[in-house]
């Protein structure tokens, strides 16, 4: 791309790598506040990188006067390609995942909080100009857009430089103030600077190609800089537990290791009993490494729900990642259940609806979750697991209780259920 000329019949090429550069970052933003407020909040992005670059071609407001090719895909009246409404949105994403983590609004006087959304929009601005310095002279180099009168620095202006530091600023502004309106659960995941990552490495290879040196050097250091924010700040979005009222309404996230402790506070999960076609019940011995109830004998899997995700999504992603299994059906069986118990100085605090499904296959245990499993008759299980001394987990003890309590989980129930 650097070195040859591109034809006007492949402008749909750059419309389909927009997408997939922009997709990783969307789908971060997705676990961070919903698919909901995800599409409010890129739409919003969106609609304000075409206002602000139609601005510009117009009357040369903020970035000076330029001009689009036609290989960035249909330009919306004339003017803005519609790509703009993707491509600038990850760019500002990232440089906000980065501010809002660099400068974390703690729960103290309001004028802290003041100074650090300041800090944020600032911080904002700044890292769009330095993306910019290794994308903007390989577009131009390209042919994507050329500006009035070329500029100093490989084709490009000044005056571009300091337009993204007003359209950046502008677009933490509108960040910040989301989130005050949201308020979101999660911290700012590391995820949503993957974008960048990939769009900066593609147009350092650029700058390379084209022997644009300061780009070149620019886009190394972004790109190491991006990788140990990245390895400081990335969490998985499962390994987060969800706070909750007494309701079941999250209020709060946690790394779900830190939050088990003496005291853990109320979250969402979740408790399956598998059976087969024979109506035996599959059990799992939990994994030595585990922090609760290490080697102990328990129901079919448990597991947490993550924010922005229903409780069946939950069990039959942990039933696919314990277990190996995919289940046709899950039937929720106890939608209220709840409890508190303790172990070697260890809570475990849940709202825990329970699941009954059937499956076909064979488990292929995750060693890391569990350490062994087994097929057992369901009534015989239901006699052993009452006496305490027994060693089961005390979930699958209550949580057994309430399904036989009035022959609502006997032989012929599970049989009547499996069939459906």
């Amino acid at each position: 791309m650097a070195n040859v000329v591109i034809p006007p019949s492949l402008a749909w090429v750059s419309g389909i790598n927009v997408i997939l550069f922009a997709a990783p970052t969307f789908w971060a933003t997705r676990w961070w506040l919903g698919w909901r407020d995800a599409f409010l909040l890129w739409g919003a992005l969106g609609v304000l990188a075409l206002v602000i670059e139609t601005s510009a071609i117009i009357t040369g407001f903020p970035y000076g006067h330029f001009g689009y090719s036609g290989l960035l895909g249909f330009r919306l009246f004339g003017l803005t390609p519609w790509t703009v409404f993707l491509a600038w949105t990850p760019l500002v994403l990232a440089a906000y995942a980065i501010a809002r983590r660099l400068f974390e609004a703690k729960p103290l006087a309001v004028s802290y909080q003041l100074v650090a959304s300041i800090l944020r929009i600032v911080l904002t601005a700044v890292l769009l100009v330095v993306f910019d310095l290794v994308l903007d002279p390989g577009a131009v180099k390209i042919g994507f857009w050329r500006y009035e009168g070329g500029g100093v620095f490989y084709g490009v202006p000044v005056s571009n430089f300091v337009g993204w530091l007003f359209s950046g600023a502008i677009a933490g502004v509108v960040l910040e103030t989301f989130t005050l309106i949201k308020k979101p659960l999660l911290p700012a995941p590391a995820q949503m600077i993957s974008s960048t990552f990939f769009i900066v490495a593609f147009w350092t290879f650029i700058a390379f190609f084209s022997g644009m040196y300061w780009p070149l050097a620019i886009g190394i250091v972004v790109i190491a800089l991006l990788a140990a924010f990245y390895s400081k700040y990335h969490y998985a979005f499962d390994d987060m537990i969800v706070y909750c009222d007494e309701s079941g309404v999250p209020t709060g996230t946690s790394r779900k290791l830190a939050a088990h402790d003496g005291d853990t506070k109320r979250h969402l999960a979740f408790s399956i009993f598998l059976f087969n076609d024979k109506g035996e019940l599959l059990l799992q011995q939990r994994a030595l490494t585990k922090k609760t109830w290490p080697g102990v004998w328990s129901n079919s899997c448990c597991g947490h729900v993550m924010l922005h995700e229903s409780t069946e999504s939950a069990a039959r992603r942990r039933l696919k990642y314990e277990l190996g299994m995919r289940v046709e059906k899950l039937h929720l069986i106890l939608p209220d259940f709840r409890y508190r118990a303790e172990k070697d100085g260890v809570v475990e605090n849940e709202i825990c609806p329970v699941f009954v499904g059937f499956a076909s296959a064979l488990p292929r245990p995750n060693p890391a979750e569990v350490n062994d499993v087994k097929w057992v008759d369901w009534e015989q299980f239901v006699v052993e697991v009452a006496d305490p001394a027994n060693g089961y987990s005390p979930w699958a003890r209550e949580e057994v209780e309430l399904l036989v309590k009035g022959g609502s989980l006997d032989r012929s129930r599970i049989r009547s259920l499996g069939s459906l």
